[in-house]
């Protein structure tokens, strides 16, 4: 694909993309289902933009998307907040995660007639677990129900984000598509080496920027620190020694610890505002690229073949995997049945799984060689392809379609109106 021919269906993403939103906007409805079905429009329908120029473009837009949205959620995440909820939060992003991806695997495997330990159901269930509470925000600014629940689903995306990305990893290594010697190391590599990497970088910046005064620069010397993260972690590191961490991961606990730091220097809040509004005018342009691209690079014939099985696997998701992991991961807390209730049936998918999808689709398709005879005599790496991106768009679009048409149903029917006890609860 030509160069200016990628500008130009960039640009068209742009232009069409931000009607689109502005149209979900005035119809208070989120914007990414539309997003997905301009994708659907350009992309297989009208013939605009081929698939295969939309999985050239995603290859690059995908990883980079995600750099913007992990690093800008994190930054403007509360400690002070995220205290109030973490005990919740840690519970939701650790047994509800892995029972979520656990179930969807195995539902996967069940509806593709595969073995119960295949490893490719389980790719599934990691892609598909990450949730998106981004698009009930408007939600609950217009009613009055308690901000925990909000900013528990807030911090709980924050952190599954992450674990999202790290868990696909090490499925992928299971599947021969990544170089794993044990996946338990892996994860202890990838998250625990995240978390130190994040930390520590966020130090160094945050006495860099306490003695320089960088003005507007600063937003691009926090966003080059998070690209190089990804390099390091994800690149140089397994190329030399057989593991790194988890760039995506040490992005975000780098932009949550940076992020609190400065906000809590009333002489460097401006800095603080320049990274906040960099990385929401950059957020928007990944979410439009990833959805758009993600709707242009499915095929009518990948549609037709995998719709159904797609749309029994997100049903699955959404309707067991969610739930379950929810109620168990939530025993003995001390939230009511309608509060779990209520965090089962809020978890909408989003940017995370529709970027993992292609980014692991065009992975598979590109080493269709590596993965093992175990799992290609089952399933050919072309349906393996398939399936995972079609399930994937059907489980964003379906989760983000339904948790946001009765979001504000159920929290007035399961929550009730709230009256606030914390000043900050006022302003959240």
């Amino acid at each position: 694909m030509e160069l200016m021919t990628a500008i130009g269906y960039l640009g068209l993403a742009l232009i069409l993309g931000s009607l689109v939103a502005k149209l979900a906007e005035k119809l208070r409805i989120p914007d990414i289902p539309l997003l997905l079905l301009l994708g659907l429009i350009v992309g297989p329908f009208l013939q605009i933009i081929s698939p295969e120029s939309a999985m050239k473009i995603f290859e690059y837009a995908g990883p980079i998307g995600l750099i913007f949205i992990l690093l800008g959620g994190a930054f403007t995440m509360r400690i002070s907040l995220l205290k109030r909820v973490i005990k919740t939060v840690v519970r939701l992003d650790t047994v509800t995660f892995l029972i979520t991806l656990f179930v969807s695997g195995l539902l996967f495997n069940m509806t593709l007639n595969l073995p119960y330990n295949c490893p490719i159901g389980y790719l599934f269930g990691a892609i598909t677990s990450a949730t998106d509470p981004a698009t009930l925000i408007p939600v609950f600014s217009r009613i009055r129900t308690n901000p925990e629940v909000a900013i528990t689903l807030e911090a709980e995306s924050i952190f599954n984000d992450p674990l999202g990305i790290v868990s696909t990893s090490v499925v992928l290594g299971l599947v021969g598509l990544t170089s794993s010697v044990n996946p338990v190391i892996d994860l202890i590599t990838l998250a625990g080496g995240a978390i130190l990497v994040g930390i520590l970088l966020a130090k160094v910046y945050e006495k860099i920027i306490i003695h320089c005064e960088f003005h507007e620069y600063v937003a691009p010397l926090v966003l080059g620190g998070g690209m190089l993260l990804l390099y390091v972690g994800d690149e140089l590191l397994p190329s030399i020694f057989g593991y790194g961490f988890s760039g995506y991961m040490a992005i975000a606990i780098m932009a949550l610890y940076l992020g609190n730091a400065l906000f809590k220097m009333a002489e460097k809040h401006e800095d603080y505002e320049y990274v906040v509004r960099f990385c929401d005018d950059l957020s928007l342009l990944a979410r439009i690229f990833i959805f758009v691209f993600l709707g242009a690079c499915i095929k009518l014939s990948m549609l037709k073949s995998y719709l159904l099985p797609g749309l029994m696997v997100a049903l699955g998701s959404i309707f067991l995997a969610r739930p379950l992991g929810v109620f168990v991961g939530l025993i003995g807390s001390k939230h009511s049945f309608k509060e779990k209730l209520y965090f089962a049936l809020e978890g909408p998918r989003g940017v995370v799984p529709a970027a993992l999808a292609v980014t692991v689709g065009i992975k598979i398709l590109k080493n269709a060689d590596k993965i093992p005879t175990t799992i290609t005599s089952y399933i050919s790496p072309t349906d393996i392809a398939g399936t995972i991106i079609i399930g994937t768009f059907m489980t964003v679009l379906l989760s983000v379609i339904l948790e946001a048409s009765w979001a504000r149903i159920l929290a007035l029917k399961l929550l009730g109106e709230y009256k606030p006890k914390y000043k900050e609860d006022i302003n959240h």
